[in-house]
This record gives C-alpha cells, sequence and structure tokens, in this order.
C-alpha cells in the first residue's frame, strides 16, 4: 500500500514571507489525514440521534450553519438532514458509526481521501479571505460555534471559525483534494502584501 500524500505536496514548506513592511500578517498551515464523514439521516428521531452521540460524545447540531466540537471530533451542520462529522484520527473511523445506525435509515459517506482542511489565521486573515469571499466574517456574525459553506476563489469550501490552541483565533476551510493546491496558492497571493507564514503540515487538527 502506499503512503498516504497531501495534496500540497507541491507546496515546499515552510514559508515565511514578511509583507511591504516587514510583518507576516496571515498565516496557515493544512491539517491532513483527518476523517471526514458526510452523515444524512433524520435528527428527530431519537435512535438516529442517540447512535451518533454514542459515537462522537457530542449531539447533531440542529441550528443552521451551527458546528459542536468535543475532544475528539466536530460536527458542521451541512442542511436539515446532513451534516460533516470530522475525527482527529484514523481510530474515528467509519466502520464504527456504520454499525451503529445499520438499522436505521440513514446515509453514511467517508470522504476522507477527497478532502483536507486549510487552518488560517493571524491579524489578517479575514481581509485576505474576504477579497474572494462573499461572506460577512466580522466576529459578530461568524464566530466560534458557527460554519457556512460559500465559495472562495471560485472554490467550494466549508468554513469553520475556531480558537487555536496555539495561535488564537482562526477558521477551517474544509475543502476538496483536488482543488486544496489551487486555494493555498491563492491564498499565499492575497496575502503577500501583508506578509504571510505558511507552516508545517500537521497530522491531525
Amino acid at each position: 500500500m502506499s503512503a498516504k500524500q497531501s495534496p500540497l505536496i507541491e507546496i515546499e514548506t515552510p514559508v515565511l514571507r514578511p509583507g511591504s513592511d516587514g510583518q507576516a500578517l496571515f498565516w496557515m498551515q493544512e491539517y491532513a489525514f483527518c476523517v471526514h464523514l458526510n452523515l444524512r439521516g433524520d435528527s428527530s428521531s431519537s435512535a438516529f440521534s442517540e447512535a451518533v452521540n454514542a459515537f462522537s460524545g457530542i449531539a447533531l447540531p440542529e441550528h443552521p450553519n451551527t458546528c459542536v466540537s468535543s475532544e475528539h471530533c466536530r460536527v458542521a451542520w451541512l442542511g436539515p438532514d446532513e451534516w460533516l462529522l470530522i475525527g482527529a484520527d484514523e481510530e474515528f473511523g467509519v466502520a464504527t458509526l456504520e454499525d451503529r445506525l445499520a438499522p436505521l435509515h440513514h446515509a453514511l459517506t467517508d470522504l476522507s481521501g477527497g478532502q483536507t482542511i486549510l487552518r488560517v489565521g493571524g491579524e489578517n486573515w479575514r481581509d485576505v479571505l474576504a477579497s474572494a469571499c462573499p461572506l460577512d466574517l466580522h466576529p459578530r456574525v461568524f464566530g466560534e460555534g458557527a460554519c457556512a459553506q460559500t465559495m472562495i476563489a471560485h472554490t467550494n469550501a466549508l468554513l469553520i471559525p475556531l480558537r487555536d490552541p496555539n495561535r488564537d483565533e482562526a477558521v477551517d476551510i474544509v475543502v476538496r483534494r483536488s482543488f486544496a493546491d489551487h486555494l493555498a496558492r491563492w491564498l499565499m497571493d492575497a496575502a503577500a502584501e501583508s506578509g504571510f507564514e505558511f507552516l508545517a503540515p500537521v497530522g491531525s487538527p
């Protein structure tokens, strides 16, 4: 079996490129090889909700564009009957959840090989993203506990704001593997004037 390969393998990291004033006001880092599970089902069914809760340790978010987290898992609302579960390691596996949901009406798809996460932050991250993203990214309306599907640089993405334990406020951009390199290079170009740092990737969030 071949080793896993980041979709950003052709971008040599780490990179530090100060802006015109000598600072780097934007940073970016890939969180590769997480488990991404797309789940569809009826959250009004107590059996369905309890099965997911027993697996993930958290209740499914039912309010639009919200995200809930535990130590090992995040669950983002995608639609009235659809969620994205993101696990930190391979033990967060599709087979275990499938076993719990087997007697129930549901659809579960493992997207792990087709998606990756770019975490971005820094003083200038909102300005960088706003240059090609239609969302209102102001912290009053888009802060921790929210999520939103949108377009960035002609790329479909899911944005999840959070508190990075090492760098304070940040946002995770969940993007398809085939568009990850394009998006990363676009972000570097958009952040060039204010300066940016592209950190070496990590294996899980």
